[in-house]
């Protein structure tokens, strides 16, 4: 897995982070949907809640500042190593592969994004593949 073309690498790294984070979201939502008093369905109604708030936080760090920001790089596409990405890069496949430096890195805000997106279609199979309603 070492020689695998810059792309790849880039997009495996990113998706890792969003698998990983949208399976803690995914654990996180029914146990508090159970504890709460709820069933797996107020775990999936919550799951909707905050998917939909990881993409209004994301669209909020991807959205410029200004106009001069289009022009220049902006603090979006800054990488930011943080302990959650750290233990995700511990995990097959990232931790067999070179990792891409990280100015080649995808944002966190378009990981942010991509994962609410993720826990959006959790809660959908949720209701529509396993019947929870």
């Amino acid at each position: 897995m070492r020689r695998l073309p810059a792309t790849v690498r880039v997009w495996v790294d990113a998706l890792a982070y969003v698998l990983a984070l949208a399976l803690v979201m995914l654990v996180l939502g029914v146990v508090l949907g159970i504890a709460l008093g709820g069933s797996l369905v107020a775990g999936k109604q919550l799951l909707f809640l905050v998917g939909w708030l990881i993409i209004g936080y994301a669209t909020l760090r991807l959205w410029p500042s200004s106009p001069e920001d289009l022009d220049q790089e902006s603090r979006a596409t800054q990488t930011q190593r943080s302990r959650f990405q750290a233990t995700v890069q511990e995990l097959p496949p990232v931790r067999w592969m070179r990792l891409p430096s990280p100015n080649e890195r995808v944002a966190l805000a378009v990981k942010l994004f991509l994962t609410g997106l993720a826990v959006l279609a959790l809660s959908f199979v949720m209701e529509v593949g396993l019947g929870i309603e």
